[in-house]
């Protein structure tokens, strides 16, 4: 049987006068993908913020390893925070900081790791984004794809168990988009799991063993890609074709 490593439990959470979500429950187990999919202001990128202390939500539970992790303090969120990483949409890298020293900020940040096993590591991820000679660039010396890759990069140095992934390939031409899934893919096949939120249904397709569709504050499909494409759900069908 597979672990269950997080578990959302009747998220509820509103801005103002909106529901955002109405009681979104859902989740996520060891070596498992799941793409979450929705309409603009569905809410998806609200959530991963939640789940990792970004945003409060206003009722519910979020559970990583049977902990409750909603409503921490900010030292017991870095802790979290070092093993559910988040992705940027944007990449988020430090201006004024070369692609090295933004990758190895969390190492030098939370680890005892000397000069010489964190330029290992470094080069090590940077050969796996495919960017072994950037090292010395500075982030606006790189495309948008490149940032995103570094963004990447960074979200995985510190081996967490779980990557938030924050539409990695908005924005990004075909060939970009194809390298962005080639990292997720590898990233999965070294043991991460991780959440999803595009807008790209063939990409979600390609690298998420499940889909999840926010609907009206909730989830309203979970189910295989398979599942989702064999659907006869009304808004599904809809919903494939709009995007």
């Amino acid at each position: 049987m597979m672990k269950k490593i997080l578990e959302l439990k009747d998220i509820k959470k509103k801005f103002q006068n909106k529901d955002v979500h109405k009681g979104i429950s859902f989740s996520l187990f060891k070596g498992e993908t799941v793409g979450l999919l929705g309409y603009s202001g569905a809410g998806k990128s609200v959530l991963l913020r939640s789940i990792i202390g970004l945003e409060e939500i206003d009722s519910g539970q979020i559970l990583y390893n049977d902990q409750k992790i909603d409503h921490l303090d900010e030292n017991e969120l870095n802790k979290i925070r070092q093993r559910i990483s988040y992705s940027f949409q944007s990449g988020a890298l430090f201006d004024s900081m070369n692609v090295f020293e933004n990758i190895a900020f969390p190492l030098f940040e939370h680890t005892i790791l000397s000069e010489h096993e964190i330029d290992l590591k470094v080069s090590q991820v940077l050969n796996l984004i495919g960017l072994k000679d950037a090292k010395e660039l500075m982030p606006s010396d790189l495309s948008g794809g490149m940032q995103k890759r570094v963004g990447l990069a960074r979200a995985m140095i510190l081996d967490p168990e779980i990557i938030l992934y924050d539409e990695p390939t908005a924005g990004l031409d075909p060939v970009n988009i194809e390298i962005i899934l080639n990292i997720m893919q590898n990233f999965k096949k070294r043991g991460f799991s991780g959440i999803f939120v595009t807008h790209d249904i063939p990409a979600a397709k390609k690298v998420c063993d499940r889909l999840l569709i926010l609907k009206d504050g909730k989830i309203h499909f979970d189910g295989s890609p398979n599942d989702f494409d064999k659907s006869q759900d009304e808004y599904i069908r809809t919903f494939s074709m709009s995007c």
